[in-house]
């Protein structure tokens, strides 16, 4: 069976966001060179080196004081390897907030793939976030991508047999 690269990555993506410590929000992000290799990844995630057994930091609204969203993460944890990101693309399960929008911007990815299923049940604070976003994505030309596809089943194979 021959995988279409968006289901791949996408697939991708949601087994990045289950590493998530965030018990209410599965978010990761796949920043994918100009031939399909992989660059970064991030999920969203307390920042490095933070103590993340601590129960308080897990509530609304203290926990948007420790935590890191995947899209930032993916941009941070390439630049910690000196990878260019001028000219990637970036997969992730939603449409990122402003502030990851803008680091989106900044790092030179042209094109962002988000989950559609993700997409339509967005509501309240999210959707104002979501219309600037699409906004601001429009206006410096990044191109906006919706996918609605197949996640991937994963198997193992051994010698051409499922195990």
């Amino acid at each position: 069976m021959m995988v279409n690269w968006d289901d791949y990555f996408m697939s991708m993506v949601y087994l990045i966001a289950a590493k998530s410590k965030d018990e209410r929000t599965h978010i990761g992000a796949l920043i994918i060179g100009p031939d399909k290799e992989i660059k970064s990844t991030g999920y969203n995630s307390f920042v490095r080196r933070l103590n993340d057994n601590v129960p308080e930091r897990q509530e609304k609204p203290e926990k948007y004081y420790w935590f890191e969203h995947a899209e930032r993460n993916a941009i941070y944890n390439a630049t910690l390897i000196g990878a260019s990101l001028k000219g990637c693309k970036m997969y992730t399960n939603a449409i990122p907030c402003m502030d990851c929008a803008r680091g989106i911007v900044q790092s030179g990815i042209l094109e962002i793939t988000v989950d559609e299923e993700w997409n339509n049940t967005n509501a309240g604070e999210d959707l104002e976030h979501s219309r600037r976003t699409i906004q601001m994505f429009k206006e410096v030309g990044i191109e906006l991508r919706y996918w609605k596809g197949n996640l991937l089943r994963i198997e193992k194979f051994r010698r051409g047999n499922i195990c």
